[in-house]
């Protein structure tokens, strides 16, 4: 409905989070100095290599909310069920932590002069880093996977046949 804020519209909610996310990456890239390609830290997560110098951890949490706004637009036009905030909420908080977290990585990475890089406690602190990265990403997927599976079975259940020309 028209009549909600942007706060209780989960399409324009997640939809006003992609575009800030994509804006960042234009604003702010995640990789800028000289000598980055030369910097890759990467760590193999379930046989995915995931290369950590920023590129991707902008675009994906990006796609990501432009998706989960376009489910929410199809689900509230396919089933006419207003969504219940709290779920919205649930969903889109911690979503948001993770895109806030993946930039705050990205910048971390690409600040370290390349020529400190291999330095053990420059090590040791990426290592802990990308740790935490990693089970924040799993977490982050799951949340995904979680509400991808509601959008579905709320179509599923509360279909509803169109009947405007």
């Amino acid at each position: 409905p028209s009549s909600m804020s942007w706060l209780r519209s989960p399409v324009t909610l997640f939809g006003s989070a992609a575009v800030l996310l994509f804006l960042l990456m234009l604003f702010f890239p995640p990789a800028h100095f000289p000598g980055v390609l030369q910097a890759h830290i990467w760590a193999n997560l379930l046989g995915l290599r995931m290369d950590m110098t920023g590129y991707g951890l902008y675009e994906f949490p990006a796609f990501v909310f432009a998706l989960s706004a376009l489910a929410y637009y199809l689900t509230n036009r396919l089933t006419g069920r207003v969504l219940n905030r709290a779920i919205i909420q649930l969903h889109f908080w911690p979503s948001f932590l993770f895109a806030m977290y993946s930039i705050f990585w990205a910048h971390l990475v690409n600040h370290i002069p390349a020529d400190r890089l291999d330095a053990p406690e420059v090590q040791a602190s990426l290592h802990y880093w990308l740790t935490a990265f990693m089970w924040a990403f799993v977490a982050f997927i799951a949340v995904q996977v979680v509400f991808a599976i509601g959008a579905v079975r709320r179509i599923w259940l509360h279909k509803r046949a169109v009947a405007q020309p």
